[in-house]
């Protein structure tokens, strides 16, 4: 893959994970002060706003190690693609659970943006009717797969951290299929 590629590809998953970590801070903080604020010792009916915030924080780290030389390109890469399936795979199982009612007997979390019910019982229609229902939950699991399919990319195809004798048998089979 050329140099210019890569850059370009790296340019853009950072940016997509920015994104990804600004809109978990942006929804998570002011939950988590609000709770912390309300419960001091309990358990919180929703973790959610806690997780945010960890989950934004590692996703901001993962840059920052990088470019002090603490972490490398492919851990970054590995880290951040676990981080953000982790991601979709907690959105996806929020959801299918009833907002959470597994944690508390009885309790389901109010929707975010309303609208929308949970009968059905086929788990894929339910995220599909999610993202006709809540555009910002849909544009964020859009940007945090397409962080995920460019970081695979570049954990595949990056030449910074792919073995000489893949990297020259990958672009040869490339050429080949062309």
């Amino acid at each position: 893959m050329e140099r210019r590629t890569v850059r370009i590809l790296r340019a853009v998953a950072a940016a997509l994970v920015f994104v990804t970590a600004a809109y978990h801070l942006w929804w998570g903080v002011p939950r988590s002060l609000v709770y912390a604020q309300a419960y001091g010792g309990g358990v919180p009916p929703d973790p959610r706003p806690f997780l945010f915030v960890a989950l934004a924080l590692a996703l901001l780290a993962g840059p920052y190690l990088v470019t002090r030389n603490v972490m490398s390109l492919r851990h970054a890469y590995v880290g951040g693609t676990v981080l953000l399936v982790a991601s979709i795979a907690a959105w996806v199982f929020w959801h299918a659970t009833g907002h959470g009612a597994f944690l508390v007997d009885g309790f389901s979390a109010p929707a975010s943006g309303g609208g929308h019910h949970h009968g059905q019982q086929n788990t894929v229609l339910l995220i599909l009717s999610h993202f006709d229902t809540e555009p910002v939950e849909a544009a964020i699991k859009t940007v945090e797969a397409a962080a995920v399919a460019i970081l695979v990319t570049l954990l595949w195809r990056d030449p910074a951290i792919v073995p000489e004798g893949r990297s020259e048998s990958v672009d040869r089979s490339d050429a080949n299929e062309t």
